[in-house]
Order: structure tokens, then sequence, then C-alpha cells
């Protein structure tokens, strides 16, 4: 699965998460609470597993950007070389 739907998957989920809780608070009103904590947990949950995702993508196109920088610094010093 890719970063942008995973992304997607866990950002959905948190907010129907959300949804779900408040709709649940609403019909127990107070019978229901610990069910909505635990909705509500795993919202957060959700929500974290979105950051870790976006932080994961992020450092693998860093690494990616600063192989493809390297790559070309050494291709830079080796023309500079062949003009001299």
């Amino acid at each position: 699965m890719s970063h942008k739907t995973a992304l997607r998957i866990y950002e959905w989920l948190s907010y129907i998460l959300l949804i779900g809780a408040t709709v649940v608070y609403f019909l127990y009103k107070s019978q229901g609470i610990n069910l909505v904590l635990i909705i509500l947990v795993v919202a957060v949950f959700m929500r974290l597993m979105m950051e870790r995702t976006r932080y994961k993508a992020c450092e693998e196109e860093n690494e990616e950007l600063q192989n493809d920088l390297r790559r070309l610094t050494r291709l830079l010093a080796e023309e500079k070389k062949k003009n001299q």
C-alpha cells in the first residue's frame, strides 16, 4: 500500500470514528461513556498512525533526494576532473 493511500485511510477512519463517538454519546448519554472513550482512543490512534505514515513518507523522500544530490555531486566532480 502506498503512503498516500495509507494517509487517506487513516484520515477517513479517524473522522468516521469521531463522528461515531459523537453519535454513541448522544444516543446512550451516560450509559455508553466507556464505549465513547474506547472509540475516541481508537480515533486518536488512527491520527497518530496517519502522522507516523506521513513522517515515514517524508523521510523516504528526503533519503531519495539526498542520494540524488550525492550522485549529482559525484558526477559534477568527475566532469570537472575531465575538463581540467
